[in-house]
Parts: C-alpha cells; structure tokens; sequence
C-alpha cells in the first residue's frame, strides 16, 4: 500500500492558481430543494493502492458486512474523511481536490448532491471550523497567513475576516508566521487557534515547522466581538495538530475541558508528543496538566483524540514509531496502533478490546446515541470497519466491517 507523502501529511501543501475566489455552485439545489435524507450516515472509502476513492451516504446506521460494491457512492480524488454538521458533511478539498471547503447533502433518492463549495484556490495549510449554521471560520493564506476569514456554512460564502496581523514576528530570525493552519478550536465563546512561528519556511522536502523557544502557542479570540484577546503558550512541546482535515483538539462535552494534541518533532522526536488541556472557564493551557507520550511508548505519537467524561480516547503505539530514522513510512502505518482510554485525573490506561489499527484512516473517535465510535484497519488479518464503546455499560464490541470496499477512511453521523 501506499503512504500519504509527509507534504500530505501536514496539510500544508501548495496548490498553485491564478484564480483567488470565493464562490457557490449556483447550478446545486439548495436544502429547501433537496428532499434530505434525515437519517443519514456517511462512510468513506479508498481504494488499496491510493488516496482515490468514495463517500457513501446510508440510510440509517450500517451494521454487520458493509458490501459497499453495490451502493451509490460519490468518487472523490482524495478520500481521506470528512467533518458533519447538522445535516450536511463538509469536507477539505472537492472531488478534484482543488482546495476548499466542499458542502454535500445525501438527498432521499440516494444521490450525494453538491451544494457548494467555499474556493480557496492556491492556499496552504487550509483549515476551518463550524460554530453554527451562519458562522464558520477558516484559514486562507492568499488572504494572510494571520487572518483568519469568517464564512457562512449554510450559504458557503464568505463574510468577514479577524485580523490577528498584530501579533506579527516576521524579521530578521522569523521567515514563516501562521495562523489556525491545523487547530480552530471553539469553546464557550472563544476561539483557540494556533500559532506558528518559524526560523524556517515550508518546503517540499520539509515542511513541520519548529518554534525557536520550542513552545506552542494559541490566540484566544472572543467570537461575538470578533476581537483578538490574549496568546496562551505551553513550553518544552513541539506542534499542534498534525492533519487539517482531522484536527487534534476536543471539547469534553461532560467537563467543559478543551484538550489538544502536541505532536513531535517528527525528525528528532524532541519535545516528545503531549496532551495538554485549557480547563472550563479558563483561557489558558493548565500548567498543571499534560500527558507525555513517554509515559506509555517512547518515541512515538499521540496521533488521535477524543475526549469525554474525564476519559481521553486516543492510539498508542505497541512499538516506537516515527516518521523519519529507521522508522519512518510505512512502518508508522503497521499494525501497531492499539486504541487506548485514559483517565486524565490518574494518567492510568485502560486497552480497548478492538482491533488495532494501522493509521491509514487518521479520523478521530465520535460520540453518537450514548456510544463512542472508533475506525480500525488491520491488514494482518483483513478487517477494515468500525467498533463502539457503549458508555452505560463498558462494553466494546464490532458495528461493522466493510466487505468488497476496499479501506474504511472515515465515519459520520450526520445529526
């Protein structure tokens, strides 16, 4: 199989354009037009040798074997999984993968209908976040790498920006600065957005990019006013968020607590990969708090998260893993990532009975009618689906596998 190229990986690749628009397709029905199917589930798929592949939209949560072979699917160039809000999926990229945020609503005849798509034409490091059905927030470096651009979700066009240009370093030691490229995080009327400022600039050969005082940093911005409020950082860690299509952040829906996933470095492994966390009610990282990859495996990667009820739900690896030195690729995609549930007040680990997983599909864990749902691939013994966590009684067991459908890339309910 192969891997996703790290430019890929971190989700700072340039697409070049003369085009720089914002723009609906005008030719797609609207939600009034639609007849929307209201019990929706969405399943991506890729085929075995790429990144191609297709969106599913199922009527009702699927269960059993999947055969996907013989349904009405949305082919997409790229397939890595996408993010739901209300009844719609929203996902990173069209099915060309021209860059931009892609609406698509299921309609009751079986169709995948396309009803707009928020262009954002050669902009690296796009990423974005939905807070209701008329606010959304994005990242567009052709309109600044510190400004972050407001759009309306529903109509998929943009309204308005929040400049963070004030918080600009650029000089003599600073050659890239950025802006919400990998974390939007929103909790109690703030957006977290991260901040990166580097001695070095994006390239195709390298493109992590690493703080001079090896720190984190994120802008805390109030959302009614619109208005940049204060920086918050956390020393002696490397990157937040690792995919823009999947970011490393969670809101603990029972405890009011946002946690976020600081990566490694990934050549040298140093800061090692952390959990941190801004408590309810405040607007800074607890100093009292972080949850280091070495406490569980050693040089490797916190490389998913889900939090809820004082838990965090998350992948360790069985081995050391990594993207570079011997380690690097494919063996960071083997089976070696056991889903794991921690308690954050004791740091203890409990392993999920569920297959372990070789982060092919890099989707994190959901929660949907008192369950919380987690995608495995295992090549070694062939299964590719989904298992769920049932909260009232601690059990794990299969939802489904995919049959005939090559690997599963992603796994939505769409409310």
């Amino acid at each position: 199989m192969l891997k996703r190229t790290v430019k890929m990986a971190l989700a700072v690749t340039f697409v070049m354009s003369t085009l720089l628009s914002c723009k609906k397709n005008t030719n797609a029905p609207d939600d009034g037009a639609l007849g929307i199917q209201k019990n929706a589930w969405a399943v991506y798929t890729k085929s075995t040798t790429g990144w191609d592949g297709s969106i599913f939209m199922l009527n009702g949560r699927p269960s059993g074997e999947l055969d996907l072979s013989v349904k009405m699917g949305r082919q997409l160039k790229y397939a890595g999984g996408g993010r739901t809000f209300n009844h719609a999926v929203y996902k990173i990229g069209d099915d060309a993968s021209n860059s931009g945020i892609h609406r698509l609503l299921p309609s009751t005849t079986g169709k995948i209908e396309s009803v707009g798509f928020l262009a954002t034409p050669g902009s690296s490091g796009m990423n974005f976040h939905i807070s209701d059905a008329a606010h959304g927030y994005y990242s567009d470096s052709n309109k600044g790498t510190l400004k972050i651009q407001i759009f309306n979700p529903t109509t998929m066009m943009r309204t308005g920006e929040i400049d963070l240009s004030s918080l600009s370093r650029k000089g003599d030691k600073i050659k890239h600065e950025a802006a919400g490229q990998l974390i939007i995080a929103e909790k109690e009327g703030k957006l977290f957005v991260d901040l990166r400022y580097s001695e070095t600039v994006p390239s195709a050969s390298w493109v992590q990019l690493k703080s001079p005082e090896d720190e984190v940093l994120m802008a805390v911005i109030d959302i009614r006013s619109g208005k940049y409020e204060s920086t918050t950082s956390y020393p002696n860690a490397g990157n937040l968020g690792l995919y823009n299509d999947h970011p490393l952040w969670s809101v603990d829906a029972v405890t009011g607590d946002l946690y976020i996933v600081a990566i490694s470095d990934m050549k040298t492994q140093n800061p090692a990969s952390k959990i941190l966390r801004i408590k309810k009610g405040e607007t800074s990282f607890d100093s009292s708090f972080e949850l280091s990859v070495i406490q569980y495996q050693p040089k490797s990667d916190f490389n998913r998260l889900f939090a809820y009820n004082g838990k965090i739900y998350t992948t360790i690896a069985s081995r050391p893993a990594g993207y570079y030195n011997k380690n690097h690729g494919q063996s960071y995609r083997a089976d070696i990532w056991r889903w794991a549930e921690i308690d954050v007040n004791t740091s203890s680990v409990n392993y999920l009975d569920i297959p372990v997983d070789n982060f092919y599909s890099y989707q994190q864990p959901f929660f949907a009618d008192g369950r919380i749902y987690f995608i495995s691939n295992n090549q070694a013994s062939g299964f590719s689906g989904v298992s769920e966590l049932n909260l009232a009684t601690g059990a794990t067991k299969e939802t489904f596998r995919l049959k005939n459908s090559g690997l599963l890339m992603g796994f939505n309910k769409l409310n």
